[in-house]
């Protein structure tokens, strides 16, 4: 499983990550930025914008934004340096999707964010129940055996 770097502190165009060459169009080179917007009720979505260079100086484009999700959300660089983002929310998929979102990012979140993580788990097994049985049965097929 590739692993990649959080990026935090990035939730507004003034606080926006950015990358000063960028490709516009097949020739032309531009800045994008990212943030994470939030909205109470909706939850978390990526917003880029790019820079105009057929404009002299530096001329903003319109915003362009994801679909909202709720849950867990954090932007990071990937293997290859490029941003991405991902969320994790009570209705993932029980068992694996929490099993691989704490191996992949478990050392980097802080402890607010740990505590996220174990109530979207909490939240989840009361929600998939079933689900949540059958991903421990198979996690451990003995304890299942003994009872």
């Amino acid at each position: 499983m590739s692993k990649g770097s959080i990026l935090r502190g990035h939730t507004s165009p003034e606080t926006a990550y950015v990358v000063d060459d960028y490709p516009y169009g097949f020739r032309l080179r531009c800045k994008i930025r990212y943030w994470l917007e939030y909205k109470k009720g909706y939850g978390h979505r990526l917003v880029s914008q790019t820079t105009n260079p057929k404009v002299a100086g530096e001329v903003w484009n319109k915003p362009k934004a994801s679909t909202y999700a709720s849950g867990l959300c954090f932007m990071y660089l990937d293997e290859q340096g490029h941003l991405q983002w991902t969320s994790l929310n009570c209705y993932s998929d029980a068992g694996k999707d929490f099993a691989d979102f704490r191996a992949q990012w478990a050392d980097q979140l802080n402890a607010a964010e740990l505590a996220s993580l174990d109530l979207l788990e909490t939240m989840s097994r009361k929600i998939n129940p079933t689900s949540w049985a059958e991903w421990d049965a198979a996690q451990n097929p003995k304890a299942v055996q003994g009872k």
